[in-house]
């Protein structure tokens, strides 16, 4: 502390004394003045009383040109080079396009504007905004004077008779920032400001996403219900064709109470599939700011989304395109503004103030008073209170500081999360696409030989799971790229 208070005496001395001229001769006096053009000339007297009263401004803008807050200082931390390698996927510098719009659906553009108007989320973290800017403006008062103004009047009533009179008076004070409390505080409250701006930015990110995401799985379950659905029709066929059967005596009752299970099963499914598009769309509905009553369910399919291509930026870009990142540093750059006021109570304050009254009673004359005053306040002795203080707010600042290293290393996990879901996805998305192809030709052939009586009923329905199952994966191993997607793109804040 004492290096910044040295460092704060040295400027003001530079500002004060910017020349070697002498006291004396800049504060000149003379007791003889002698007449100019008839008059006395009478300069050198008020320019006596002017001076000192120059310099100590100078002095008191030199001091509050002092800032005892710590020198701000990214928290150092091992940034790797690169990410993990992964087929398909290119690197860019930025992605200057919003993630949503790059699948190409008109249909979710508009949503996701509709999600950006009228979130609630959205609106309360604007709300959130204006308190910090009101506070903020609150925080930087202190930096201008201030100004009031009174009045009074009174009516006495005496033996002799009644006498009115009236009061008015104005006063100005200001408090010099010597040490820089009042502009840090002002600062911090900037900075907090900025916290809550980025924190709304991260709550965009996080809206954004969900939307499109819940409005991928709609689409998703639209399709496994589409898939469903035709399964339940081909297993109420082929329990007709059975129950047929059985009623000439072909087939026991065996083979009719196990496709009976197969369609109540299917029903089943097909129910659960109804019940996870409404609970979703639900959902939908809330990030968009409406009731569940009166949002429309969406009835596209999945393939109306086109998987974009995915770039990847560099891991350093992380620190200034994820807001939450941000929000971090702002919260550091608000306490490390904090330790200035902190430091700064330790030292004296300096008020100037400006008092004028006037007083006159009703038929008498006025009487008028100005005084200008200033004072000096210095903490002597406060029980450890402004140590506790500045210990308190150190401890804050550098806890913030571990959190902003945290809050980056989870986000370059984040990346590496999403990076390893996109892999995972893509290479079963390869394998779901053969599955079914292969799946559909076992059930067209064990169709074929069930209708031409050449295999049992168990063998049909084997393959005929078997194939429901495979288009089911296959869709939600889709959707499941296009999640990964929106994860990734989350991860890199953009």
């Amino acid at each position: 502390m004492r290096k910044h208070l040295e460092s704060c005496n040295s400027n003001s001395a530079s500002a004060v004394h910017g020349s070697t001229s002498s006291p004396r001769t800049d504060f000149s006096y003379s007791n003889h003045p002698e007449p100019v053009d008839g008059r006395v000339a009478t300069r050198t007297r008020s320019r006596w009383y002017r001076r000192p009263i120059s310099g100590a401004i100078a002095l008191s803008l030199a001091l509050s040109a002092c800032s005892l807050a710590p020198n701000y200082e990214r928290p150092q931390m091992a940034l790797p080079t690169g990410w993990s390698s992964v087929a398909g996927v290119g690197a860019t510098q930025q992605n200057t396009t919003l993630f949503w719009q790059e699948f190409g659906s008109a249909d979710l553009n508009r949503l996701i504007e509709n999600a950006l108007a009228q979130n609630l989320d959205l609106e309360a973290a604007l709300h959130r905004i204006e308190q910090a800017r009101a506070q903020a403006r609150s925080a930087a008062a202190p930096l201008y004077p201030s100004a009031s103004a009174s009045g009074s009047a009174s009516r006495t009533f005496q033996d002799n008779g009644t006498s009115n009179s009236v009061r008015g008076g104005a006063s100005v004070g200001y408090e010099v920032d010597l040490w820089g409390k009042n502009r840090n505080a002002a600062k911090s409250a900037d900075y907090r400001v900025n916290a809550s701006e980025f924190d709304r930015e991260a709550l965009r990110l996080v809206v954004t996403s969900d939307a499109t995401n819940f409005y991928a799985q709609i689409l998703s379950l639209n399709d496994r219900i589409r898939i469903g659905e035709f399964n339940l029709k081909a297993a109420e066929e082929i329990l007709r064709i059975i129950e047929a059967r059985f009623a000439q005596g072909s087939v026991s009752g065996l083979e009719v109470s196990q496709q009976r299970a197969a369609v109540n099963n299917f029903r089943a499914a097909l129910a659960s599939l109804v019940e996870q598009r409404s609970t979703t769309a639900n959902a939908l509905a809330i990030l968009l700011g409406l009731a569940p009553q009166n949002f429309s369910v969406p009835t596209a399919e999945l393939a109306t989304l086109s998987m974009p291509p995915v770039n990847l930026t560099p891991p350093a870009t992380l620190l200034t395109a994820r807001p939450d990142i941000e929000s971090a540093e702002a919260g550091l750059l608000s306490a490390n503004a904090d330790i200035g006021v902190a430091r700064a109570a330790f030292f004296p304050s300096l008020t100037l103030g400006l008092d004028t009254a006037i007083s006159a009673g009703f038929g008498g004359p006025a009487a008028a008073a100005t005084s200008i005053a200033s004072s000096l306040l210095a903490p002597i002795f406060t029980g450890g209170r402004l140590t506790g203080n500045l210990e308190n707010i150190t401890a804050r600042q550098k806890e913030l500081a571990v959190q902003y290293r945290q809050t980056v290393l989870v986000a370059f996990q984040e990346v590496e999360d999403a990076l390893a879901a996109l892999k995972s996805n893509n290479d079963r998305a390869v394998l779901s696409r053969a599955t079914v192809a292969e799946s559909q030709n076992a059930y067209d052939i064990a169709k074929a030989r069930f209708d031409a009586g050449a295999i049992d009923y168990l063998n049909l329905l084997e393959t005929q799971r078997s194939l429901y199952q495979a288009q089911d994966n296959q869709i939600s191993i889709n959707q499941g790229q296009l999640a990964a997607f929106v994860q990734l793109r989350k991860a890199l804040g953009s």
